[in-house]
């Protein structure tokens, strides 16, 4: 039973709860972080827990539909967010698309990878040889854009399921 005692709850059945004015049942999940309550149309509780099953079925493939982005789409995402960026130098963009051909320069597979799939590992192997061939100054600019490029493809995976980036079912 809720703290007011509108809606009771079913342990055995955590997606069920019941309005206990009308004795109507009601479907509840998270999916993204939000909240679905939806009505099973139904006061007996056999034909409930059939709609239930339904129901949990449709949002769960909607969960499934959002994958996460490749480095290279958070890279043009990236592009495109640079581009549009009012408070930087015309310079100082261009440095930054010309740390991100370094990095497609020296690590060519991360382009495919989805940002899911590059570990910290890989991530402090490139960095031990690409800090080799350049200088200090230069490598920290690259290794900004680098992050700089994960939290635009997080961010946008975060916001909108994939915000102009890829999807697939």
């Amino acid at each position: 039973m809720s703290k007011e005692g509108k809606w009771r709850s079913f342990p055995q059945v955590p997606h069920v709860l019941q309005y206990v004015s009308n004795g109507n049942y009601y479907a509840r999940v998270k999916v993204a972080s939000k909240l679905i309550r939806e009505s099973l149309k139904t006061s007996v509780w056999s034909i409930a827990q059939l709609r239930l099953n339904d129901f949990l079925k449709e949002h769960q493939e909607a969960r499934i539909t959002v994958v996460c982005p490749t480095f290279g789409d958070a890279a043009e995402q990236f592009k495109l967010e640079l581009k549009g960026t009012s408070g930087i130098k015309p310079q100082s963009k261009q440095y930054r698309l010309y740390c991100l051909q370094k990095i497609e320069k020296t690590w060519p597979a991360l382009w495919k990878l989805r940002l899911d799939e590059v570990t910290a590992q890989d991530c402090r192997e490139w960095s031990a040889r690409f800090n080799k061939e350049i200088a200090s100054h230069y490598y920290n600019n690259t290794i900004g854009t680098l992050k700089l490029v994960f939290e635009v493809g997080i961010r946008a995976n975060k916001e909108t399921g994939v915000k102009n980036l890829r999807t697939q079912r």
